[in-house]
Protein backbone atom coordinates (compact mmCIF):
# COMPACT_ATOMS: atom_id res chain seq x y z
CA UNK A 1 0.00 0.00 0.00
CA UNK A 2 1.06 3.60 -0.61
CA UNK A 3 2.55 5.29 2.45
CA UNK A 4 0.21 7.84 3.97
CA UNK A 5 1.04 11.23 5.43
CA UNK A 6 4.14 11.62 3.29
CA UNK A 7 4.58 14.49 0.81
CA UNK A 8 3.96 13.71 -2.83
CA UNK A 9 3.70 15.38 -6.21
CA UNK A 10 2.51 14.43 -9.68
CA UNK A 11 4.33 14.21 -12.98
CA UNK A 12 2.47 13.55 -16.24
CA UNK A 13 3.51 11.88 -19.50
CA UNK A 14 1.62 11.41 -22.74
CA UNK A 15 1.23 7.77 -23.76
CA UNK A 16 2.37 7.01 -27.29
CA UNK A 17 1.29 3.43 -27.89
CA UNK A 18 0.42 1.26 -30.89
CA UNK A 19 -3.16 0.80 -32.03
CA UNK A 20 -3.57 -2.68 -30.54
CA UNK A 21 -2.67 -1.34 -27.09
CA UNK A 22 -5.11 1.56 -27.55
CA UNK A 23 -7.85 -1.01 -28.21
CA UNK A 24 -7.06 -2.85 -24.96
CA UNK A 25 -6.86 0.40 -23.05
CA UNK A 26 -10.19 1.54 -24.48
CA UNK A 27 -11.78 -1.73 -23.31
CA UNK A 28 -10.41 -1.27 -19.79
CA UNK A 29 -11.73 2.29 -19.60
CA UNK A 30 -15.13 1.13 -20.85
CA UNK A 31 -15.26 -1.39 -18.00
CA UNK A 32 -14.04 1.24 -15.52
CA UNK A 33 -16.88 3.53 -16.60
CA UNK A 34 -19.43 0.75 -16.02
CA UNK A 35 -17.95 -0.03 -12.59
CA UNK A 36 -18.07 3.66 -11.62
CA UNK A 37 -21.68 4.06 -12.80
CA UNK A 38 -22.71 0.89 -10.91
CA UNK A 39 -21.14 2.26 -7.72
CA UNK A 40 -22.73 5.66 -8.26
CA UNK A 41 -26.17 4.10 -8.73
CA UNK A 42 -25.78 1.96 -5.60
CA UNK A 43 -24.54 4.96 -3.56
CA UNK A 44 -27.59 6.96 -4.69
CA UNK A 45 -29.92 4.14 -3.56
CA UNK A 46 -28.29 4.07 -0.12
CA UNK A 47 -28.37 7.87 0.09
CA UNK A 48 -32.12 7.86 -0.63
CA UNK A 49 -32.67 5.10 1.92
CA UNK A 50 -30.90 7.14 4.60
CA UNK A 51 -32.88 10.27 3.74
CA UNK A 52 -36.13 8.29 3.88
CA UNK A 53 -35.36 6.96 7.36
CA UNK A 54 -37.84 8.56 9.82
CA UNK A 55 -35.41 8.50 12.74
CA UNK A 56 -32.74 10.14 10.59
CA UNK A 57 -35.10 12.94 9.53
CA UNK A 58 -36.15 13.50 13.16
CA UNK A 59 -32.53 13.71 14.36
CA UNK A 60 -31.71 16.31 11.71
CA UNK A 61 -34.14 18.70 13.44
CA UNK A 62 -32.43 18.21 16.83
CA UNK A 63 -29.71 20.64 18.00
CA UNK A 64 -26.20 19.57 17.04
CA UNK A 65 -24.28 17.51 19.58
CA UNK A 66 -21.75 14.66 19.65
CA UNK A 67 -24.42 12.15 20.65
CA UNK A 68 -26.73 13.28 17.85
CA UNK A 69 -23.90 13.10 15.27
CA UNK A 70 -23.02 9.58 16.44
CA UNK A 71 -26.63 8.45 16.04
CA UNK A 72 -26.76 9.90 12.53
CA UNK A 73 -23.50 8.11 11.65
CA UNK A 74 -24.88 4.83 12.99
CA UNK A 75 -27.97 5.13 10.78
CA UNK A 76 -25.80 5.81 7.73
CA UNK A 77 -23.70 2.74 8.53
CA UNK A 78 -26.83 0.64 9.05
CA UNK A 79 -27.89 1.47 5.48
CA UNK A 80 -24.37 0.82 4.17
CA UNK A 81 -23.86 4.46 3.20
CA UNK A 82 -20.11 4.66 3.73
CA UNK A 83 -16.93 4.42 1.72
CA UNK A 84 -16.12 0.92 3.00
CA UNK A 85 -19.71 -0.13 2.52
CA UNK A 86 -19.34 0.69 -1.16
CA UNK A 87 -15.98 -1.12 -1.26
CA UNK A 88 -17.85 -4.25 -0.15
CA UNK A 89 -20.44 -3.72 -2.90
CA UNK A 90 -17.84 -3.28 -5.65
CA UNK A 91 -16.25 -6.68 -4.89
CA UNK A 92 -19.01 -8.57 -6.71
CA UNK A 93 -18.94 -6.10 -9.62
CA UNK A 94 -15.15 -6.32 -9.95
CA UNK A 95 -15.21 -10.13 -9.97
CA UNK A 96 -17.02 -10.07 -13.33
CA UNK A 97 -14.21 -7.98 -14.85
CA UNK A 98 -11.24 -9.15 -12.78
CA UNK A 99 -9.19 -9.86 -15.91
CA UNK A 100 -9.27 -6.16 -16.81
CA UNK A 101 -9.79 -4.24 -13.53
CA UNK A 102 -7.95 -5.03 -10.31
CA UNK A 103 -9.53 -4.88 -6.85
CA UNK A 104 -7.61 -1.73 -5.85
CA UNK A 105 -8.59 0.10 -9.04
CA UNK A 106 -12.24 -0.86 -8.45
CA UNK A 107 -12.06 0.36 -4.84
CA UNK A 108 -10.71 3.72 -5.99
CA UNK A 109 -13.61 4.03 -8.45
CA UNK A 110 -16.02 3.17 -5.62
CA UNK A 111 -14.42 5.79 -3.38
CA UNK A 112 -14.82 8.43 -6.07
CA UNK A 113 -18.48 7.49 -6.58
CA UNK A 114 -19.16 7.65 -2.82
CA UNK A 115 -17.48 11.06 -2.48
CA UNK A 116 -19.66 12.35 -5.32
CA UNK A 117 -22.90 11.22 -3.65
CA UNK A 118 -21.63 12.37 -0.24
CA UNK A 119 -21.54 15.95 -1.55
CA UNK A 120 -25.19 15.54 -2.60
CA UNK A 121 -26.04 14.06 0.80
CA UNK A 122 -24.63 17.03 2.73
CA UNK A 123 -26.05 19.67 0.39
CA UNK A 124 -22.75 20.62 -1.25
CA UNK A 125 -24.05 19.58 -4.68
CA UNK A 126 -27.46 19.65 -6.36
CA UNK A 127 -27.15 16.54 -8.51
CA UNK A 128 -24.75 13.83 -9.63
CA UNK A 129 -23.84 12.82 -13.17
CA UNK A 130 -23.23 9.35 -14.51
CA UNK A 131 -20.31 8.95 -16.89
CA UNK A 132 -21.40 8.99 -20.54
CA UNK A 133 -19.73 6.88 -23.21
CA UNK A 134 -17.41 9.66 -24.43
CA UNK A 135 -16.75 11.41 -21.09
CA UNK A 136 -13.22 11.91 -19.79
CA UNK A 137 -12.37 9.42 -17.04
CA UNK A 138 -9.36 8.25 -15.07
CA UNK A 139 -8.31 5.01 -13.36
CA UNK A 140 -5.80 4.84 -10.52
CA UNK A 141 -4.35 2.30 -8.13
CA UNK A 142 -3.70 2.37 -4.39
CA UNK A 143 -0.13 1.14 -4.55
CA UNK A 144 2.65 0.43 -7.01
CA UNK A 145 3.01 -3.28 -6.30
CA UNK A 146 0.16 -5.04 -8.14
CA UNK A 147 -2.28 -4.22 -10.92
CA UNK A 148 -1.70 -0.83 -12.54
CA UNK A 149 1.91 0.09 -11.74
CA UNK A 150 5.17 1.63 -12.93
CA UNK A 151 8.40 -0.35 -13.20
CA UNK A 152 11.64 0.14 -15.16
CA UNK A 153 10.32 2.83 -17.46
CA UNK A 154 7.08 0.97 -18.29
CA UNK A 155 3.43 1.17 -17.20
CA UNK A 156 2.21 -2.35 -16.51
CA UNK A 157 -1.45 -3.31 -16.28
CA UNK A 158 -3.08 -6.74 -16.21
CA UNK A 159 -1.91 -10.34 -15.81
CA UNK A 160 1.73 -11.02 -16.58
CA UNK A 161 2.61 -13.37 -19.44
CA UNK A 162 3.31 -16.93 -18.24
CA UNK A 163 4.38 -20.20 -19.83
CA UNK A 164 0.79 -21.38 -19.86
CA UNK A 165 -0.47 -18.06 -21.22
CA UNK A 166 2.37 -16.25 -23.02
CA UNK A 167 0.04 -13.70 -24.63
CA UNK A 168 -2.71 -12.73 -22.17
CA UNK A 169 -5.54 -10.75 -23.77
CA UNK A 170 -5.60 -8.08 -21.08
CA UNK A 171 -1.85 -7.51 -20.63
CA UNK A 172 -0.44 -4.01 -21.22
CA UNK A 173 3.18 -2.93 -21.12
CA UNK A 174 3.48 0.73 -22.18
CA UNK A 175 6.84 2.48 -22.32
CA UNK A 176 7.17 6.05 -21.08
CA UNK A 177 10.24 8.22 -21.42
CA UNK A 178 10.87 11.91 -20.75
CA UNK A 179 11.97 14.17 -23.58
CA UNK A 180 15.69 14.56 -24.13
CA UNK A 181 17.00 17.41 -22.02
CA UNK A 182 14.05 17.33 -19.62
CA UNK A 183 16.12 17.37 -16.44
CA UNK A 184 13.07 17.83 -14.20
CA UNK A 185 11.41 14.62 -15.46
CA UNK A 186 14.61 12.57 -15.11
CA UNK A 187 15.07 13.73 -11.52
CA UNK A 188 11.39 13.10 -10.71
CA UNK A 189 11.58 9.50 -11.95
CA UNK A 190 14.36 8.83 -9.43
CA UNK A 191 11.86 9.18 -6.57
CA UNK A 192 9.69 6.29 -5.37
CA UNK A 193 6.35 5.96 -7.15
CA UNK A 194 3.41 5.75 -4.75
CA UNK A 195 0.80 4.82 -7.35
CA UNK A 196 -0.15 5.35 -10.99
CA UNK A 197 -3.11 7.09 -12.61
CA UNK A 198 -4.13 6.80 -16.28
CA UNK A 199 -6.41 9.40 -17.85
CA UNK A 200 -8.45 9.51 -21.05
CA UNK A 201 -9.01 12.94 -22.57
CA UNK A 202 -10.49 14.27 -25.78
CA UNK A 203 -7.87 16.55 -27.39
CA UNK A 204 -8.68 18.13 -30.77
CA UNK A 205 -11.54 15.65 -31.18
CA UNK A 206 -9.21 12.65 -30.71
CA UNK A 207 -8.90 10.26 -27.78
CA UNK A 208 -5.58 10.71 -26.00
CA UNK A 209 -4.20 8.79 -23.04
CA UNK A 210 -1.93 10.21 -20.36
CA UNK A 211 -0.24 8.67 -17.34
CA UNK A 212 0.36 10.44 -14.04
CA UNK A 213 2.94 9.12 -11.59
CA UNK A 214 2.34 10.16 -7.99
CA UNK A 215 5.89 10.41 -6.66
CA UNK A 216 6.94 10.43 -3.02
CA UNK A 217 8.80 13.46 -1.71
CA UNK A 218 9.10 17.01 -3.00
CA UNK A 219 9.33 17.99 -6.68
CA UNK A 220 12.82 18.74 -8.02
CA UNK A 221 13.81 22.40 -8.24
CA UNK A 222 13.93 23.63 -11.82
CA UNK A 223 17.06 25.31 -13.09
CA UNK A 224 15.40 28.69 -13.79
CA UNK A 225 13.14 28.62 -10.72
CA UNK A 226 13.20 31.87 -8.71
CA UNK A 227 13.43 31.45 -4.95
CA UNK A 228 12.90 34.12 -2.28
CA UNK A 229 16.19 35.10 -0.65
CA UNK A 230 14.46 35.17 2.76
CA UNK A 231 11.70 32.71 3.75
CA UNK A 232 10.35 35.11 6.39
CA UNK A 233 9.51 37.87 3.89
CA UNK A 234 5.83 38.70 3.84
CA UNK A 235 3.61 38.88 0.78
CA UNK A 236 0.17 40.45 1.10
CA UNK A 237 -2.45 39.48 -1.48
CA UNK A 238 -5.77 41.17 -2.18
CA UNK A 239 -7.45 38.94 -4.72
CA UNK A 240 -10.58 39.89 -6.65
CA UNK A 241 -12.74 38.22 -9.25
CA UNK A 242 -10.43 39.21 -12.15
CA UNK A 243 -7.32 40.91 -10.66
CA UNK A 244 -4.80 40.38 -7.90
CA UNK A 245 -2.95 43.04 -5.90
CA UNK A 246 0.44 41.96 -4.51
CA UNK A 247 2.44 43.85 -1.90
CA UNK A 248 5.86 42.84 -0.57
CA UNK A 249 9.06 44.46 0.62
CA UNK A 250 10.49 44.71 -2.92
CA UNK A 251 7.45 44.72 -5.17
CA UNK A 252 3.96 46.22 -5.46
CA UNK A 253 1.88 44.95 -8.39
CA UNK A 254 -1.66 44.92 -9.70
CA UNK A 255 -2.05 42.10 -12.24
CA UNK A 256 -4.85 40.60 -14.25
CA UNK A 257 -5.61 36.95 -13.55
CA UNK A 258 -4.90 34.69 -16.52
CA UNK A 259 -4.70 37.47 -19.15
CA UNK A 260 -3.62 34.97 -21.85
CA UNK A 261 -6.83 32.92 -21.82
CA UNK A 262 -9.40 35.45 -22.93
CA UNK A 263 -12.38 33.42 -24.10
CA UNK A 264 -13.93 34.42 -27.42
CA UNK A 265 -17.38 35.04 -25.94
CA UNK A 266 -18.86 35.98 -29.31
CA UNK A 267 -17.83 32.67 -30.88
CA UNK A 268 -19.02 30.66 -27.86
CA UNK A 269 -22.41 32.40 -27.91
CA UNK A 270 -22.70 31.69 -31.63
CA UNK A 271 -21.97 27.99 -31.06
CA UNK A 272 -24.47 27.87 -28.20
CA UNK A 273 -27.24 29.43 -30.31
CA UNK A 274 -26.62 26.97 -33.13
CA UNK A 275 -26.83 24.09 -30.65
CA UNK A 276 -30.06 25.43 -29.20
CA UNK A 277 -31.68 25.79 -32.63
CA UNK A 278 -30.61 22.28 -33.58
CA UNK A 279 -31.93 20.79 -30.33
CA UNK A 280 -35.29 22.53 -30.74
CA UNK A 281 -35.59 21.34 -34.36
CA UNK A 282 -34.92 17.67 -33.47
CA UNK A 283 -37.05 17.70 -30.29
CA UNK A 284 -40.08 19.92 -31.03
CA UNK A 285 -42.36 18.05 -28.59
CA UNK A 286 -40.10 18.78 -25.60
CA UNK A 287 -40.89 22.51 -25.47
CA UNK A 288 -43.89 24.53 -24.33
CA UNK A 289 -45.51 27.22 -26.49
CA UNK A 290 -43.51 29.92 -24.67
CA UNK A 291 -40.21 28.19 -25.52
CA UNK A 292 -39.49 26.69 -22.09
CA UNK A 293 -38.60 23.02 -21.60
CA UNK A 294 -41.43 20.74 -20.49
CA UNK A 295 -41.19 19.20 -17.04
CA UNK A 296 -40.64 15.50 -16.46
CA UNK A 297 -38.27 12.87 -17.81
CA UNK A 298 -37.52 13.54 -21.47
CA UNK A 299 -35.55 11.51 -24.00
CA UNK A 300 -33.52 13.85 -26.19
CA UNK A 301 -32.46 13.20 -29.76
CA UNK A 302 -29.36 15.00 -31.01
CA UNK A 303 -28.42 15.46 -34.64
CA UNK A 304 -24.91 14.87 -35.96
CA UNK A 305 -24.58 18.63 -36.44
CA UNK A 306 -25.42 19.19 -32.77
CA UNK A 307 -22.83 16.60 -31.67
CA UNK A 308 -20.18 18.23 -33.86
CA UNK A 309 -20.92 21.66 -32.34
CA UNK A 310 -20.82 20.18 -28.83
CA UNK A 311 -17.37 18.70 -29.49
CA UNK A 312 -16.22 22.04 -30.89
CA UNK A 313 -17.44 23.90 -27.80
CA UNK A 314 -15.80 21.38 -25.49
CA UNK A 315 -12.47 21.80 -27.30
CA UNK A 316 -12.67 25.59 -26.93
CA UNK A 317 -13.22 25.28 -23.18
CA UNK A 318 -10.42 22.70 -22.88
CA UNK A 319 -7.92 25.11 -24.45
CA UNK A 320 -9.07 27.95 -22.19
CA UNK A 321 -8.72 25.75 -19.08
CA UNK A 322 -5.22 24.62 -20.08
CA UNK A 323 -4.03 28.18 -20.73
CA UNK A 324 -5.59 29.40 -17.48
CA UNK A 325 -3.82 26.73 -15.41
CA UNK A 326 -0.46 27.48 -17.05
CA UNK A 327 -0.91 31.19 -16.37
CA UNK A 328 -1.78 30.56 -12.70
CA UNK A 329 1.24 28.27 -12.25
CA UNK A 330 3.55 31.03 -13.55
CA UNK A 331 1.91 33.70 -11.39
CA UNK A 332 2.18 31.46 -8.31
CA UNK A 333 5.92 31.10 -8.95
CA UNK A 334 6.26 34.89 -9.22
CA UNK A 335 4.43 35.35 -5.91
CA UNK A 336 6.57 32.80 -4.08
CA UNK A 337 9.73 34.41 -5.46
CA UNK A 338 8.85 37.48 -3.35
CA UNK A 339 8.47 35.58 -0.05
CA UNK A 340 7.06 32.48 1.63
CA UNK A 341 4.91 34.19 4.28
CA UNK A 342 1.86 34.62 2.02
CA UNK A 343 -1.22 36.26 3.55
CA UNK A 344 -4.63 36.60 1.96
CA UNK A 345 -8.20 37.51 2.90
CA UNK A 346 -10.71 34.71 3.45
CA UNK A 347 -12.97 34.87 0.39
CA UNK A 348 -16.15 32.97 -0.50
CA UNK A 349 -16.06 33.09 -4.29
CA UNK A 350 -19.09 30.80 -4.50
CA UNK A 351 -21.19 33.53 -2.88
CA UNK A 352 -19.97 36.10 -5.42
CA UNK A 353 -21.24 33.90 -8.25
CA UNK A 354 -24.84 34.00 -7.04
CA UNK A 355 -27.29 36.47 -8.52
CA UNK A 356 -28.39 39.43 -6.40
CA UNK A 357 -31.60 38.80 -4.46
CA UNK A 358 -32.89 42.38 -4.29
CA UNK A 359 -34.32 44.15 -7.33
CA UNK A 360 -32.78 47.63 -7.63
CA UNK A 361 -33.23 50.53 -10.02
CA UNK A 362 -30.54 52.68 -11.64
CA UNK A 363 -30.75 56.22 -10.19
CA UNK A 364 -29.48 57.85 -13.41
CA UNK A 365 -31.75 56.38 -16.07
CA UNK A 366 -34.47 54.71 -13.95
CA UNK A 367 -33.92 51.26 -15.53
CA UNK A 368 -33.81 48.03 -13.56
CA UNK A 369 -30.29 46.92 -12.65
CA UNK A 370 -29.16 43.47 -13.71
CA UNK A 371 -29.02 40.85 -10.97
CA UNK A 372 -25.86 39.34 -12.44
CA UNK A 373 -22.80 39.62 -10.24
CA UNK A 374 -19.35 38.10 -10.80
CA UNK A 375 -20.23 34.63 -12.14
CA UNK A 376 -18.68 34.95 -15.59
CA UNK A 377 -15.63 36.85 -14.32
CA UNK A 378 -14.88 34.15 -11.72
CA UNK A 379 -15.42 31.40 -14.31
CA UNK A 380 -12.96 33.04 -16.72
CA UNK A 381 -10.25 34.03 -14.22
CA UNK A 382 -10.59 31.29 -11.53
CA UNK A 383 -9.16 33.20 -8.52
CA UNK A 384 -9.71 30.28 -6.12
CA UNK A 385 -7.60 28.03 -8.36
CA UNK A 386 -4.65 30.42 -8.03
CA UNK A 387 -4.83 30.30 -4.22
CA UNK A 388 -5.00 26.50 -4.33
CA UNK A 389 -1.87 26.37 -6.51
CA UNK A 390 0.02 28.79 -4.24
CA UNK A 391 -0.97 26.74 -1.19
CA UNK A 392 0.18 23.52 -2.90
CA UNK A 393 3.56 25.01 -3.78
CA UNK A 394 3.96 26.35 -0.22
CA UNK A 395 3.21 22.84 1.02
CA UNK A 396 6.47 21.68 -0.56
CA UNK A 397 8.23 24.02 1.90
CA UNK A 398 6.18 22.81 4.87
CA UNK A 399 4.12 26.02 4.84
CA UNK A 400 0.61 27.09 3.88
CA UNK A 401 -1.27 30.27 2.98
CA UNK A 402 -2.19 32.35 6.03
CA UNK A 403 -5.83 33.46 5.81
CA UNK A 404 -6.61 36.59 7.81
CA UNK A 405 -9.87 37.30 9.63
CA UNK A 406 -11.66 39.39 6.99
CA UNK A 407 -14.44 40.68 9.25
CA UNK A 408 -12.08 41.78 12.01
CA UNK A 409 -9.52 43.52 9.80
CA UNK A 410 -11.72 45.05 7.04
CA UNK A 411 -8.67 45.97 4.98
CA UNK A 412 -10.66 47.86 2.32
CA UNK A 413 -12.13 50.23 4.96
CA UNK A 414 -9.16 50.77 7.32
CA UNK A 415 -6.80 53.76 7.44
CA UNK A 416 -3.61 52.95 9.36
CA UNK A 417 -2.64 56.64 9.69
CA UNK A 418 -5.80 57.55 11.61
CA UNK A 419 -6.81 54.08 12.86
CA UNK A 420 -10.37 54.66 11.60
CA UNK A 421 -12.72 52.69 9.34
CA UNK A 422 -14.55 54.31 6.42
CA UNK A 423 -17.01 52.25 4.38
CA UNK A 424 -16.50 52.62 0.61
CA UNK A 425 -18.51 51.82 -2.47
CA UNK A 426 -17.18 49.22 -4.87
CA UNK A 427 -16.66 51.96 -7.47
CA UNK A 428 -14.34 53.94 -5.13
CA UNK A 429 -10.91 52.85 -6.35
CA UNK A 430 -8.69 55.35 -4.47
CA UNK A 431 -7.83 56.22 -0.86
CA UNK A 432 -7.02 59.88 -0.24
CA UNK A 433 -4.20 60.44 2.29
CA UNK A 434 -3.84 64.18 1.70
CA UNK A 435 -0.33 64.28 0.25
CA UNK A 436 -0.90 61.23 -1.94
CA UNK A 437 -3.63 59.02 -3.38
CA UNK A 438 -3.24 55.25 -3.01
CA UNK A 439 -4.99 52.67 -5.16
CA UNK A 440 -7.51 50.80 -3.02
CA UNK A 441 -6.56 47.19 -3.90
CA UNK A 442 -2.82 47.80 -3.54
CA UNK A 443 -3.37 49.46 -0.16
CA UNK A 444 -5.49 46.50 0.99
CA UNK A 445 -2.66 44.13 -0.01
CA UNK A 446 -0.23 46.30 1.98
CA UNK A 447 -2.42 46.08 5.11
CA UNK A 448 -2.97 42.32 4.69
CA UNK A 449 0.80 41.81 4.48
CA UNK A 450 1.25 43.76 7.73
CA UNK A 451 -1.17 41.85 9.97
CA UNK A 452 -0.13 40.44 13.34
CA UNK A 453 0.69 36.77 13.94
CA UNK A 454 -2.82 36.01 15.19
CA UNK A 455 -4.16 37.28 11.81
CA UNK A 456 -7.00 39.27 13.40
CA UNK A 457 -5.65 42.86 13.45
CA UNK A 458 -3.27 45.25 11.66
CA UNK A 459 0.25 45.64 13.09
CA UNK A 460 0.55 49.45 13.16
CA UNK A 461 4.32 49.41 13.81
CA UNK A 462 4.96 47.31 10.68
CA UNK A 463 2.73 49.61 8.61
CA UNK A 464 4.60 52.74 9.73
CA UNK A 465 8.01 51.10 9.13
CA UNK A 466 7.19 50.05 5.56
CA UNK A 467 4.90 52.92 4.51
CA UNK A 468 7.48 55.11 2.70
CA UNK A 469 8.86 52.15 0.74
CA UNK A 470 5.31 51.06 -0.19
CA UNK A 471 4.37 54.55 -1.47
CA UNK A 472 7.49 54.62 -3.65
CA UNK A 473 6.79 51.20 -5.18
CA UNK A 474 3.07 52.06 -5.48
CA UNK A 475 3.79 55.18 -7.55
CA UNK A 476 6.02 53.18 -9.90
CA UNK A 477 3.29 50.58 -10.39
CA UNK A 478 0.61 53.22 -11.07
CA UNK A 479 2.86 54.83 -13.69
CA UNK A 480 3.29 51.41 -15.34
CA UNK A 481 -0.44 50.66 -15.26
CA UNK A 482 -1.32 53.97 -16.90
CA UNK A 483 0.87 52.96 -19.85
CA UNK A 484 -0.65 49.46 -19.97
CA UNK A 485 -2.73 48.38 -22.96
CA UNK A 486 -5.02 46.29 -20.74
CA UNK A 487 -8.51 47.84 -20.59
CA UNK A 488 -9.26 45.96 -17.37
CA UNK A 489 -6.22 47.29 -15.49
CA UNK A 490 -6.65 50.81 -16.84
CA UNK A 491 -10.15 50.89 -15.28
CA UNK A 492 -8.66 50.15 -11.84
CA UNK A 493 -6.36 53.21 -12.03
CA UNK A 494 -8.71 55.57 -13.87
Amino acid sequence: MARKNTPNYTIEFALRIPVWQEHRLRKKFKIARMVYNSCLGEALKRHKAVKADKQYRTLLKVLKSKERDKQLADIRLAHGFSEYGLHHFVKSVQQKFKENIGSFEAQKLATRAFQTVEKLHYGKAKRVHFKAFDDDISVENKSNTTGLRYADGHILWGDKPTKKNPKPKNWLCMAIAPKSGDEYAYLALMNRTKYVRILKRKVRDKERYFVQLIQEGYPPTKRNHKIADDDTKRVGIDIGSSTIAISSENSVELRELAPECNADEKELRCIQRKMDRSKRATNPDHFNDNGTVKKGKLIWNYSNRYKKLRRKRKERYRKIATQRKMSHEKLANDILALGSDVRVETMRFHSLQKRAKKTTRNKRNGKMNQKKRFGKSIANHAPAMLLTIVDRKLGYQGRSIKKIDTFSIKASQFNHLTGEYHKKQLSDRWNDFGECRIQRDLYSAFLIGNTNESLNSIDMDLCKAGWDRFVELHNREIARLKQSSSKLLSWFVA
